[in-house]
Parts: C-alpha cells; sequence; structure tokens
C-alpha cells in the first residue's frame, strides 16, 4: 500500500526556478506510528534514482520538475529539484514563497518493515520511493478528509485519474521515468478502491483488454525495466 510521510520545505530561488528541501525526515515517529530509519532509501535511489520527479500534490498529470541532485544524508532524504517555468511552475514557487505551501510529501511503498509492540512504533528499514511532491496539506491531514468524502466523489476521483492513465498508455510514450509513476498512480487507485469496469475501451496492443489487464500489463512492463 503506498503511504505518505511530510517534512518542511527547504530553501527556494524563484529565479533559478530551484527547491530545496527534504522528502521525509529520518527517526522521528510520526501520526501513523511509523518511523523511517536512515538507509531506507538507499536500494530504491540505487535501482531508480534517476526516474524521480517532483510533481504536484502526488498528481503524476501535473509534473513540476526535475530532480538535480537526491540523496539520503544524516537528517533525512534530500534533493534538490529543478522546476521549469511552466505556468504551474511559477504558481507552485509563488505560493511557496508566500507560504501557502509549506510541505513535501513522498509517496512511497515500503517494502522492508519491522513492528515494535511494546513501543507500538513501525520501523520502515527500506522503502520504494515513486515521487517527491510539494503539497498544501500534510499527507496525514489529506487523509481525514479523504475519509469524509461521500462514496460518489471518491468513485468520481477515481475515475478521473483512471481515465487520465488509460490517455497516457493510449499515446504510446512511456518512458522508464513516466512508466515509474503510472506504476506508482497504479498502487494508489489499487490502494483507493478496487475497479471493476473500465470506462472506455482499450486496445494494448491489437487485442481488448479489461481493467484487470491494463494493471497486469503495466506491472509485467514495468517489472521487467526495473
Amino acid at each position: 500500500m503506498i503511504i505518505y510521510k511530510q517534512a518542511p520545505i527547504g530553501d527556494i530561488d524563484e529565479k533559478l526556478g530551484i527547491v530545496k528541501g527534504y522528502g521525509s525526515i529520518f527517526g522521528n515517529k510520526d501520526s501513523d506510528d511509523d518511523i523511517i530509519e536512515k538507509g531506507a532509501y538507499t536500494k530504491t535511489l540505487k535501482e531508480n534514482g534517476g526516474r524521480i520527479k517532483y510533481i504536484y500534490q502526488h498528481d503524476i498529470t501535473r509534473p513540476l520538475g526535475k530532480m538535480k541532485e537526491i540523496f539520503e544524508d544524516d537528517k533525512g532524504l534530500a534533493f534538490t529539484a529543478q522546476i521549469p517555468k511552466t505556468q504551474l511552475g511559477t504558481d507552485v514557487l509563488e505560493l511557496i514563497k508566500y507560504g501557502v505551501i509549506e510541505e513535501n510529501s513522498v509517496g512511497i511503498l515500503p517494502m522492508v518493515k519491522e513492528y515494535d509492540e511494546e513501543k507500538d512504533v513501525r520501523y520502515l528499514k527500506e522503502v520504494k520511493l515513486y515521487e517527491i511532491s510539494a503539497v498544501t496539506l500534510a499527507a496525514n491531514d489529506q487523509a481525514v478528509i479523504n475519509e469524509v468524502k461521500s462514496l460518489e466523489k471518491k468513485k468520481e476521483d477515481i475515475e478521473r485519474k483512471y481515465d487520465s492513465l488509460i490517455k497516457i498508455i493510449k499515446s504510446g510514450n512511456i518512458s522508464d521515468e513516466l512508466g515509474y509513476l503510472i506504476e506508482y498512480q497504479l498502487q494508489c487507485l489499487k490502494s483507493e478502491h478496487k475497479i471493476t469496469k473500465p470506462t472506455e475501451e482499450v486496445t494494448l496492443p491489437n487485442s481488448k483488454i479489461t481493467t484487470d489487464e491494463v494493471f497486469k500489463f503495466l506491472f509485467n512492463r514495468l517489472g521487467n525495466k526495473s
């Protein structure tokens, strides 16, 4: 299951479009009773560090920029992102400048974890990193908001995301980097809800497929690239 962890945004240089900060912090117990340990990102950065992008609100259809550098230090997962002067990029930098957006959040999949019943803490020893986002609200607050959404609203959100993914897939231009983000979004959708009926017919390649087969096709394809 995809989870989100947040950290404060650090320095920005709006003229150059540079954002420096941390995706997550090591050693502190968060509101999910999780502690990310130093070294948790070592494997994923080695295998997929070049695929990680800086995006907006965990939405792969709203990319902000690319990573100039991303690494672990004693404090946490540090990064420097370069944001081109697109309309979205300019707007987000302005929101960061005025303190409207104050946090980064990572989209991660726990791979190796250990639960301490006595301390009631889960230690995340290894995670798979998909992206780092500039977010308006911390992930835990977003989770609370999602819980009170109506079922119909949740369904509409999922269908919108699914339709966006289908359009990307049908374009046929899926790089390793984009594929990695699609895998991430599929994991998110899978966590939220099981879609049993596609909103439009999809063909990949030369055969009609079901929604479950879209998931299987992408996971198999992306798994071979990793």
